[in-house]
């Protein structure tokens, strides 16, 4: 029989090490596969070739995209290059989505840009070495687009994302 002390002791610790468990497994840079993880799939992973034109020659970047709702109604679609790493991700709906889960180990560098860089009210658009996020909202309304310039496939250009 466990005293009602050490039940108190262990309780942080579990909740501790589930929190930090969720974590390890959200975010961009991980694989397209754990995309359900972020919320309840809503279309099907789509592969296609995104064409872009470099100077004289065209590049061909190939992509996969899946697309999920949180709880809270947040359309999330997740863009994944040939090896199925999540390079970008989108945003639409009511409530801005869980900006920590969905950045995953990037999100201390986007805090870190955005804490040097001068945001307004409803538009906020990031840029540091490792991460480029551009958001924008008022309630009931938020949209986004994040994405890691060096996983970015070449001949894909990310400017061009569309929540």
């Amino acid at each position: 029989m466990t005293s009602f002390r050490s039940q108190l002791f262990l309780l942080p610790i579990g909740l501790l090490l589930a929190l930090l468990g969720a974590s390890a497994q959200a975010g961009l840079g991980r694989p397209l596969s754990d995309a359900a993880q972020d919320g309840q799939p809503v279309a099907q992973v789509q592969r296609y070739a995104a064409q872009a034109a470099s100077g004289a020659t065209a590049t061909t970047a190939s992509v996969q995209t899946q697309t999920v709702q949180t709880a809270q109604g947040v359309t999330v679609t997740e863009y994944a290059n040939a090896a199925g790493t999540v390079f970008a991700i989108t945003w639409k709906g009511p409530f801005k989505p869980d900006l920590q889960q969905l950045l995953g180990s990037y999100f201390a560098p986007y805090i870190q840009a955005a804490n040097t860089q001068t945001q307004q009210l409803n538009l906020s658009m990031v840029q540091g070495q490792n991460i480029v996020v551009h958001s924008a909202g008022r309630m009931r309304g938020f949209l986004g687009v994040a994405w890691v310039p060096t996983l970015v496939p070449a001949g894909f250009d990310p400017s061009r994302l569309q929540p």
